[in-house]
């Protein structure tokens, strides 16, 4: 309805006398007065006019000041009904306020009474003005922010589902409350099957989650890199299926307490398969590029055969024993060699399963340090077995594993072997060990030549040897190798003349998290770069 008129007063009473003194009186005080002698009048004015202010006689033939009343306050306008009775007439005033009249004033009417009691009724309506302006303001700007907050809201929704990487997100109890579209496709599920119904763990894996989750709440002060990490993991599809994923994963504070975590994820399948495709290749072109650098060794080999065999043919023609001996020693040690190039070669450029179980890393090191003892004292060398207690069985492939740590001790004694490194005792020393980052580490330590800083780089090259004739150059690589099929890495110290670490890293897991994804690891150079630069940092740092 239009906004009453204020400074205007509708004035109803069937006296005439009190209408005239209180019109004059009204006017003279700067008032715009109308007048009515009946309710029906009075009403019909109002609706015309719109004042207001009324004052209205309580009781009046036909309908009365309390009729009157009822029917403006029914208008919703703001205007303020002032009531005037007569004495006796208390009982029809409670009943005026009641029906919310803005005040009552008695006969015979006193001019002070009644400025104050219009006073009154325009401050009530100016304060109900300004509350309504307020309220609607308010209501407008709460409208406002509803408006960009649900436009927000939207917009990050949109980004959520129309991510092309998968997002999942638990609370504090790690129960999921996002799972996009990308998610959805991935594994199969439905978002209805998965939000608030299954956990972080049956999608991850408790041991993964309880890991990343430990590590930030080890410290009352968590680094950004305890907060949010990125690992290469795998997640439970709906039929079962394991599915390779680059996982981010980001612990969610608010106020310095945990509230939940978001994870970022990236489907790997089709990434692995054009990694194996990509690395088989390099394989079978290295091959092919260096068929000179093997034919030169195999020729050397021949060569050494060749020496051997006339040696001993020698020896049958004097009938002399040391000859055949001799002989003898540089046939089998060629023999040696050509069977060391075709296994290497044989290793390198055969893509295998690996077959995991789990297993004791402790158990395999000491199966190797036995078969290599005979060997360390042949080249006089002191070979100690250094392994840590109580740790957990690792997901591995078991015969990869004991090559790989055989390569590293056959590496580590020839370099301790006392014609290369000029020590009077050398030593190899094979360590299993715990690591923050890693399920397990075993290093290979000796005090041996050591390797050039320039070398470095090229140790784990196709055909590089430090050891001249002696090496094929594929014993290095075919490490790497198999670190990188159980997706672990290697790292290098190395310090010319003083001696090597060599460090085997194996993940956290269990076996059949890998066996969709064995092969190349897939952040193989950076991967390794990094955790070896970050590692060495942190022991120097200790």
């Amino acid at each position: 309805m239009p906004e009453a008129k204020l400074h205007h007063v509708l004035l109803i009473d069937d006296e005439e006398g009190i209408r005239k003194v209180m019109s004059i009186a009204l006017r003279d005080a700067g008032y715009a007065v109308w007048i009515a002698e009946s309710g029906e009048q009075g009403l019909e004015i109002f609706e015309r006019e719109r004042p207001a202010l009324v004052l209205t006689d309580i009781k009046m033939p036909g309908m009365d000041g309390i009729e009157v009343l009822r029917r403006i306050k029914e208008w919703g306008t703001d205007s303020e009904v002032i009531i005037i009775t007569g004495h006796g007439e208390m009982e029809l005033a409670i009943s005026a306020l009641q029906l919310e009249a803005s005040d009552f004033i008695t006969k015979p009417i006193h001019d002070e009474a009644l400025f104050v009691a219009l006073k009154r009724a325009e401050e009530k309506i100016s304060l109900k003005r300004q509350l309504r302006d307020y309220t609607e303001n308010l209501e407008r700007r709460v409208n406002e922010a509803t408006a960009e907050i649900r436009r927000i809201s939207d917009f990050q929704g949109n980004l959520i589902d129309n991510s092309l990487d998968g997002i999942v997100a638990g609370d504090h109890q790690r129960k999921v409350v996002i799972f996009n579209t990308s998610a959805q496709r991935m594994t199969g599920y439905r978002e209805a099957e998965v939000v608030g119904r299954l956990t972080l763990e049956d999608l991850y894996g408790k041991e993964l989650v309880d890991h990343w989750l430990s590590r930030q709440s080890q410290e009352d002060e968590p680094s950004d890199e305890d907060l949010s990490a990125q690992l290469d993991t795998n997640i439970q599809s709906r039929d079962g299926e394991k599915i390779p994923i680059r996982l981010t994963h980001t612990i969610l504070k608010q106020e310095g307490q945990k509230v939940g975590c978001v994870t970022f994820f990236q489907d790997l399948r089709e990434i692995r398969r054009l990694e194996k495709q990509l690395v088989q290749s390099e394989r079978l072109a290295a091959i092919g590029e260096t068929s000179a650098t093997i034919a030169h060794a195999i020729k050397n080999i021949v060569g050494g055969l060749k020496g051997g065999m006339f040696v001993v043919n020698k020896g049958f023609e004097l009938s002399n024993h040391e000859y055949l001996q001799n002989g003898w020693d540089m046939v089998q040690r060629n023999i040696a060699k050509i069977s060391s190039l075709a296994m290497d070669l044989l290793t390198y450029s055969k893509e295998r399963r690996p077959e995991y179980r789990l297993a004791q890393v402790n158990e395999v090191a000491g199966e190797v340090v036995e078969l290599m003892k005979a060997r360390a004292e042949e080249f006089k060398v002191n070979l100690i077995l250094e392994a840590t207690e109580g740790l957990e069985p690792v997901a591995m492939d078991v015969s990869g594993i004991h090559q790989c740590l055989v390569n590293l001790l056959s590496n580590a004694i020839d370099a301790c072997w006392p014609e290369i490194c000029g020590h009077e005792q050398g030593q190899v020393v094979v360590r299993t060990c715990r690591h923050p980052d890693w399920a397990v580490c075993v290093e290979v330590e000796d005090n041996g030549c050591g390797i050039e800083e320039s070398d470095k780089e090229k140790i784990f090259t196709s055909f590089f040897s430090t050891k001249g004739a002696d090496g094929t150059g594929l014993g290095l690589m075919n490490v790497q190798k198999i670190a990188r099929e159980h997706h672990g890495c290697m790292e290098v110290e190395s310090v010319p003349n003083k001696g090597s670490v060599f460090r085997l890293l194996l993940p956290f897991g269990p076996a059949e998290e890998r066996e969709n994804s064995s092969g190349s690891h897939p952040r193989e150079n950076s991967n390794l770069e990094s955790r070896s630069v970050r590692a060495q940092a942190e022991r120097r740092k200790s």
